[in-house]
């Protein structure tokens, strides 16, 4: 299974290319915005005329790339973009170029297709996830380069190991984010009451020792998911539809449950998608509430 480490700049062979790269002048003018439209957000990501999708931003880090050519180089081809370009501008932001991928997203789909369309895009969302779920797990919880976890859950200033990974177990990943939440109080000049509770109460339940990583995508939602209706010879009177999914910045290994957890926390509870996340993901609903306050405690 190939780990091999990016190198800054990278860039794909020009004959693998639908047209010649955008510059780093011509990617912030764009006014595709996908993504970060507010006058506050610091991260973009853009679409640059038919070819290409582009993210930068100054707190970007390449973990996403690497994910992308960790899913090429393990033959999981298909449903997530090839990664073109990345490189740092001369403020240090840096920028992903990225594979355009054909479709509407599966967010503006969803209320308008009947309920038979939406279980066929389910068993192809389904089918990616039980692929990467499939990978050889390579004996750490965190990111394909081996760094530390890329969720947000894990992040402290300059990413400490004993927050933010790699982990060798499930046991010291749940104790760094007890850890986290003991650096929170302090700096709010407490004391973390919830981490003794989550030492006491969480560790005994929500952790299996020996329990080994999966690889996961860590960010299933709607908007990131384009879906392309295309045509069979073999049905021409029946729909079918081209899945991707092209948000992989939190992607790495992660306990079995993660998958639902993340999931879970994205879910707006105003249609029947939050229903049918479980038609697509294995539920852990126990490890999901566990998680929940822990969530609660970090991030809210």
């Amino acid at each position: 299974m190939s780990t091999i480490p990016l190198g800054i700049p990278y860039f794909r062979n020009p004959k693998e290319l639908p047209a010649p790269l955008p510059t780093t002048s011509e990617i912030p003018v764009s006014n595709d915005i996908i993504k970060g439209a507010e006058a506050w957000a610091t991260r973009k990501f853009v679409s640059v005329g038919k070819h290409f999708i582009a993210k930068y931003s100054p707190s970007n880090d390449e973990i996403e790339g690497e994910n992308l050519l960790f899913l090429e180089r393990n033959n999981l081809l298909g449903f997530a973009p090839r990664l073109y370009a990345m490189w740092r501008g001369v403020d240090r932001s840096l920028f992903l170029l990225m594979e355009r991928l054909p479709g509407k997203t599966l967010e503006s789909l969803w209320p308008t297709l009947p309920n038979p369309d939406n279980d066929r895009i389910l068993v192809q969302i389904r089918d990616i996830l039980r692929g990467i779920r499939s990978l050889p797990h390579q004996g750490f919880f965190g990111a394909v380069n081996k760094s530390h976890i890329p969720h947000h859950l894990f992040y402290w200033p300059k990413y400490p190991a004993h927050v933010s990974g790699p982990f060798t177990t499930e046991r010291t990943l749940v104790q760094g984010l007890i850890s986290k939440s003991r650096l929170n109080a302090q700096d709010n000049k407490r004391y973390s009451y919830l981490a003794d509770f989550f030492e006491s109460q969480l560790m005994r339940d929500l952790v299996v020792d020996g329990r080994m990583p999966m690889f996961t995508q860590s960010d299933l939602q709607r908007k990131p998911i384009p879906v392309e209706e295309v045509e069979v010879e073999s049905a021409p009177d029946r729909k079918q539809f081209h899945v991707s999914l092209v948000d992989w910045e939190s992607a790495g290994w992660y306990p079995v449950y993660w998958e639902h957890f993340a999931a879970f926390f994205a879910l707006k509870w105003d249609d029947d998608w939050c229903c049918k996340v479980g038609d697509v993901i294995d539920g852990w609903p126990a490890e999901t509430a566990m998680m929940e306050m822990i969530y609660q405690d970090l991030w809210l």
